[in-house]
């Protein structure tokens, strides 16, 4: 192949990979990341490379061959670390900063100082051909890890450019000349080889980031799919957890109920008998008439709060009252504090402290950790629990401590898991539902020893936008 010709075919292949990572750059704007910037950065210094010596004789020595070597030596570098940053295995800077000052001296060493023609074709190929192997290498491992068919025809097209760079070093040594002695078949296998190593390349490579895409949406659609799930599930758990509770509870919501009951009947009794006799004024017969609808009134409360508890729904976002919630827990559990002679200390009166959130689950929050503050104080004789609510300048702290004997080391580092539980007749999920449901809103659920005695459990939540002191 005569010089001309020669010059011809490393302008035309620095042309290719001139025209190849400018379109990979376009079709990959929206994706672009240090690996991209890394590829086609490195066929763009490979076309530059070959550009130069395709120009060498028209342009100074030193650019056609030290600078054109140089540049065509960091591409193939490039082109590694883009494979292996993908891989998250990348070379520190400044070992391929060495290499390249090392390749560099060797090269001119060989050029200028022996002037050994046959010695600088043979090492130039030679460091070519272990770093295309290496290209294959790291191309090889992204298309077995990924299953990325863009990977494998980066691989399969860097190993055939790899066999003709072989196959020019076994010539170089069959002809023990100059390149000029280098056979036409060699060299034009060579020739194509570079050209369908830069076609099928940068195809390849941008094969490898669209299936990275679709791989990202696919996994972010079944993570969504797998949230929405998990939350309906967790919906229905706590429905279920609300409906147990309650159960638990039928026997003291009988007698709550009984209680207004009674009265009512009382009342129609006594205006019954007090009319028949001809002996109640009108003054106190509105006053039993009071009586029954002020307790018809409190049976409506009672069955309404119920109701709402129980009854399933969406979650929905709302500025809830942290106080007044906690006081319907109270009342709803008042049987229950009142049988097992539990009192109770809540500040009586006090402002509104607001959250951002869903009334019925944070009243399960609430009425679960009074349950278990009820549980704990039954094992020993002073039965007592305290409630306080803190406000800070950005959250709210809703403690509820317990005169019980506290929470044991081993047991304190699994409270809250999941079937975990020491009660006989409990499922351990009243926690992890509490738990789940806080963390919904942005909040968290802790449980310490207290500092007196007992065990207790901190409820923080959020405050609302713009409620901040």
């Amino acid at each position: 192949m005569t010089g001309e010709a020669k010059a011809t075919a490393y302008l035309i292949l620095g042309l290719i990979f001139l025209i190849m990572p400018s379109l990979t750059w376009v079709i990959l704007a929206r994706q672009r990341s240090r690996v991209v910037v890394l590829w086609c950065g490195g066929s763009l210094l490979c076309a530059g490379g070959l550009i130069l010596i395709g120009l060498r004789g028209s342009i100074p020595d030193w650019a056609s061959f030290a600078a054109a070597n140089l540049m065509t030596f960091a591409a193939l570098l490039s082109s590694i670390q883009a494979l292996r940053l993908d891989q998250g295995a990348p070379w520190r800077l400044w070992l391929m900063v060495v290499a390249c000052l090392g390749y560099l001296l060797v090269f001119e060493f060989i050029r200028q100082g022996l002037g050994n023609t046959p010695l600088r074709l043979g090492f130039v190929g030679l460091v070519q051909l272990v770093l295309l192997l290496q290209v294959v290498r790291w191309a090889w491992c992204i298309a077995r890890r990924q299953q990325s068919l863009g990977a494998l025809a980066i691989a399969g097209s860097h190993l055939l450019l790899a066999v003709a760079m072989l196959v020019r070093l076994m010539n170089l040594i069959q002809a023990r000349g100059g390149g000029s002695n280098l056979h036409p078949v060699a060299v034009g296998l060579l020739a194509s080889a570079g050209v369908l190593a830069a076609i099928v390349g940068d195809v390849g490579f941008i094969g490898i980031a669209i299936e990275r895409l679709a791989r990202q949406q696919l996994e972010a659609v079944a993570s969504k799919v797998r949230m929405e799930e998990s939350l309906r599930l967790g919906n229905q758990l706590a429905q279920l957890d609300r409906q147990r509770s309650l159960g638990l509870m039928a026997a003291t919501l009988a007698h709550e109920l009984n209680q207004p009951l009674t009265a009512i009947l009382a009342s129609a009794q006594a205006a019954r008998r007090g009319t028949a006799g001809n002996r109640l004024d009108p003054t106190q017969s509105l006053e039993l008439l009071d009586k029954v609808i002020l307790n018809t009134r409190r049976i409506s409360g009672i069955t309404d709060r119920i109701r709402s508890f129980i009854r399933p729904g969406e979650a929905q976002s709302a500025p809830v009252d942290l106080v007044r919630i906690t006081r319907e827990m109270l009342e709803l559990m008042q049987p229950d504090l009142r049988r097992h002679g539990v009192r109770v200390a809540f500040p009586a009166a006090g402002e509104p402290v607001l959250v951002q959130g869903d009334a019925i689950q944070l009243s399960q929050v609430v009425l679960n950790v009074l349950r278990n503050a009820i549980d704990a104080v039954q094992l020993v004789p002073d039965r007592s629990i305290q409630i306080q609510i803190l406000r800070s300048s950005r959250e709210v702290a809703l403690g509820i401590s317990d005169s019980g004997p506290g929470l044991d080391p081993e047991v304190a580092e699994q409270v809250g898991t999941p079937y975990f539980t020491t009660k006989k007749q409990g499922l351990g999920l009243g926690l992890s539902i509490s738990t789940a449901n806080l963390r919904q809103h942005q909040g968290d659920l802790t449980l310490r020893n207290a500092e007196g005695g007992g065990a207790c459990a901190d409820i923080r939540l959020p405050l609302p936008a713009g409620a901040a002191l």
